[in-house]
């Protein structure tokens, strides 16, 4: 099937398009919930097989994304033990996001959405489950996201030229200008902060992710992600935040990843309509 062909499916049978691209979605999110379980621990994402805490491999008629978590009621057959509604939860905003992507996105951007958001749902998944962030997920969201530029040049909107290796040229530029922006831009504030606040105020994961988020955005993606992402934070945790202000000792860390990663899907999927909103209201 060619993209037009597709392009043609999904304006005619969207419901359909919709239900396969989530049912995708939550199986790779099932795939992310094993990720996020084991990167921070260093174990290997291969092998062994799932299994439960009690170490009895879990069948693959009860390994279904959501409907397995569902038909146990949240509880291991074999020993009882608790499964964190973490794992549903995951399967099913991947399973959203894809599809989502599918609906709203060209087809090629719609791919480059999945790879995208699959990346950010792990480390953020890791961040809120161990308050650490793997740097091979977060090293690959920059190496993955300068890649597909050049491979896509869509993705920046590089398509006027008739020469594509021009376009590829002009995308990878784009890239690399956000990855450059977004890693100067906090390496300066963490470098501030540090300093006021005589302690590390943001983390060289934040660093890299946000510089891939440059890479998969532009420039414009790497600021929304951190300002944005800084707003989302503060409505989400604002009682955390505040605990920053108290003394030294009591202060607590704040996962600052969720929030930029819910930033910087935002823009990746609603950026044009962002700017566009914003130029309204402030000339309105």
């Amino acid at each position: 099937m060619s993209l037009t062909e597709l392009q043609i499916f999904i304006a005619f049978h969207p419901a359909i398009a919709a239900v396969c691209a989530g049912a995708i979605g939550a199986c790779v999110g099932s795939f992310l919930n094993v990720c996020i379980h084991r990167l921070p621990k260093g174990q290997s994402i291969i092998s062994p097989p799932s299994h439960c805490v009690c170490g009895q491999p879990i069948p693959f008629t009860l390994n279904v994304p959501l409907i397995g978590w569902l038909s146990l009621n949240g509880k291991a057959r074999c020993c009882g033990a608790s499964i964190s509604p973490r794992y549903p939860v995951i399967e099913l905003l991947t399973g959203i996001l894809f599809a989502l992507a599918l609906l709203t996105l060209t087809p090629v951007k719609a791919a480059i959405a999945c790879v995208f958001v699959s990346l950010l749902i792990i480390l953020a998944g890791c961040d809120l489950n161990d308050m650490l962030v793997p740097d091979a997920p977060n090293f690959a969201l920059v190496g993955t996201g300068l890649l597909l530029s050049i491979i896509a040049p869509s993705l920046h909107g590089e398509t006027q030229s008739h020469i594509e290796i021009i376009n590829r040229i002009q995308s990878a530029k784009a890239a690399l200008i956000g990855i450059a922006v977004g890693t100067a831009l906090i390496w300066w504030i963490r470098t501030i902060a540090t300093a006021i606040l005589k302690q590390e105020a943001m983390g060289e994961a934040d660093i890299i992710l946000c510089a891939g988020v440059g890479a998969f955005s532009g420039w414009q993606g790497a600021l929304f992600c951190l300002f944005g992402g800084a707003i989302i934070g503060v409505l989400i945790k604002l009682p955390a935040v505040l605990a920053l202000f108290k003394q030294k000792e009591e202060r607590e860390s704040v996962p600052f990843v969720p929030s930029m990663a819910a930033a910087a899907t935002l823009w990746f999927f609603y950026g044009p309509q962002l700017i566009q909103g914003w130029q309204l209201w402030t000339q309105g």
